[in-house]
């Protein structure tokens, strides 16, 4: 079992109890988890923020109803 270090923080994680993955997948340690989370959730809210929602047209079968 290597001793890694967290890529946020810098701190040594010996062992597994101290590795944490976030939602985006990236690894973290135990005590930056939450703070990295955070940033996730803000990053995403700004990002659904600036993106366009638009409302495409249905084109084909069903463009014209028949009885």
């Amino acid at each position: 079992m290597s001793n890694t270090s967290c890529p946020n923080c810098g701190a040594r994680m010996s062992c597994g109890c101290q590795r944490r993955q976030a939602s985006n997948g990236a690894s973290a340690c135990s005590s930056c988890v939450g703070a990295l989370e955070e940033k996730i959730k803000v990053k995403k809210l700004a990002t659904a923020e600036t993106t366009p929602t638009t409302i495409q047209p249905k084109w084909g079968a069903n463009r014209y109803k028949t009885k």
